[in-house]
């Protein structure tokens, strides 16, 4: 089998799977059930995965921001801080509506108490501080901020839009008045005041 058609099977596999554990739940989702949604031969997710629990540890790993923001790292360092902190904002916000439905199963609460699922969660989360270098961090600037501020700046913005996403898909944008953009450039501006 090619690698593109490998790499294609594998995908859909992956994102069948997604769609099951955030509807149905990991427990309650076979790999039977896994097979019919992503059109594959059962015995595949066994050979790319090993079994359901890699596959669901490979979905963690896999659905991350970060790479998202190192891609567009220089493009970031030419902005000013706020601005820059601004487009981080929104392409979290972003990356949010667009994956929700893996938001939702690494915080449901099947997976909030397994230790391997939150370490490859905790995992993510710190690397949103090393994200937040390229953005606070800038070649001139009177001292660059200590390591624990940029991990703490980077904590307060992406809980702070996590939580702003997580109340929109809940209760709907009529919920909280500022849109998304206005909601990231007040928070940011928040931040920025406090910090000078």
């Amino acid at each position: 089998m090619p690698t593109s058609k490998a790499n294609a099977k594998k995908e859909r596999i992956l994102q069948s799977a997604l769609n099951l554990f955030s509807r149905q739940g990991y427990h309650a989702t076979t790999t039977k059930e896994i097979a019919a949604e992503s059109g594959v031969a059962e015995g595949l997710i066994f050979y790319h995965f090993g079994d359901k629990r890699k596959l669901l540890l490979d979905i963690v790993r896999n659905f991350s921001f970060i790479p998202q923001v190192q891609a567009d790292a220089n493009a970031l360092a030419e902005l000013s801080t706020e601005e820059a902190l601004v487009r981080y904002g929104m392409k979290y916000l972003e990356f949010l509506k667009l994956n929700q439905e893996y938001i939702m199963l690494i915080w449901s609460p099947e997976f909030v108490n397994d230790a391997e699922v939150s370490a490859e969660v905790a995992r993510l989360i710190g690397g949103f501080g090393t994200a937040g270098r390229s953005v606070l961090k800038r070649p001139g600037a009177s001292g660059p901020p200590q390591e624990f501020t940029v991990q703490v700046a980077m904590m307060m913005i992406t809980s702070s839009i996590l939580v702003y996403f997580m109340l929109h898909s809940r209760f709907g944008e009529g919920f909280m008045p500022l849109g998304g953009e206005a909601y990231v450039r007040e928070l940011v501006r928040l931040l920025m005041h406090e910090w000078s």
